[in-house]
């Protein structure tokens, strides 16, 4: 799940990252979660339009946007966000970014719902759960470098998502409360960005980032690895 995870969000075109998509995809059709051509039809059914190259060579090329530090403005801006309304990029024009982006989160999701046998519903709150957590993590990463955390901001979205996809499968109310506060504190960790983006400003943001996804230390402290257990069940 780790490699999926990282493949979906962060892969991009280098030689290793072409292989390892590729090693994953066959994984995958071996064990039945999900074929390759599969995938194939579904880019056809998002517009891309039919190519006599060879299905792997056709996977990678949609899969993996080209290596280069700008690989996080065609993954990390959100769930739903559309890309199709932003400019073109020098790799690709906006709308193939969604395309793609389309395509890598049904994977995404059929892969959670197939691994834990899912319902629809549930397996694209986890695997949206997933997906945020990453970003989390990633503003962890950016700490103290503050033109990167400007270009970032972005990252800091992720309560809606949670609420808008987690909160209504959970039935349990202690359960329940306990996601309203982690909500919370992500909505809290956004209020953050309206002061300076400086050492305290880090500092003040890593505690409630730790509480939701545990420390870098330690990343099964935090209280989103009971959610994911919670829907994973």
């Amino acid at each position: 799940m780790r490699d999926l995870v990282h493949i979906v969000i962060d892969g991009q075109a280098t030689t290793n990252g072409k292989e390892e998509c590729k090693n994953l995809l066959q994984i995958l059709e071996n064990k039945g979660i999900v074929t390759k051509n599969e995938l194939y039809n579904r880019f056809l059914k998002v517009g891309v339009e039919k190519t006599d190259k060879e299905i792997d060579q056709f996977l990678t090329d949609w899969l993996l946007p080209p290596h280069g530090p700008n690989h996080q403005l065609y993954t990390h801006k959100g769930w739903d966000y559309d890309y199709s309304q932003e400019d073109d990029k020098d790799y690709w024009s906006a709308i193939e970014i969604k395309q793609s982006w389309e395509v890598k989160k049904y994977l995404l999701t059929k892969v959670v719902g197939k691994i834990y046998s899912l319902s629809e519903s549930k397996a694209e709150a986890l695997a949206v759960l997933l997906y945020d957590i990453h970003r989390l993590r990633d503003i962890q990463c950016n700490n103290y470098d503050e033109k990167t955390a400007e270009k970032k901001k972005y990252l800091f979205n992720v309560s809606d998502e949670i609420e808008k996809y987690v909160i209504p499968l959970i039935a349990d109310k202690n359960i329940k409360n306990q996601i309203h506060n982690l909500i919370n504190s992500v909505k809290n960790i956004e209020q953050i960005l309206t002061g300076p983006i400086n050492d305290d400003f880090w500092q003040g943001l890593n505690e409630p980032i730790n509480k939701l996804i545990g420390s870098i230390e330690n990343s099964e402290g935090g209280c989103l690895t009971e959610v994911v257990s919670i829907l994973s069940s």
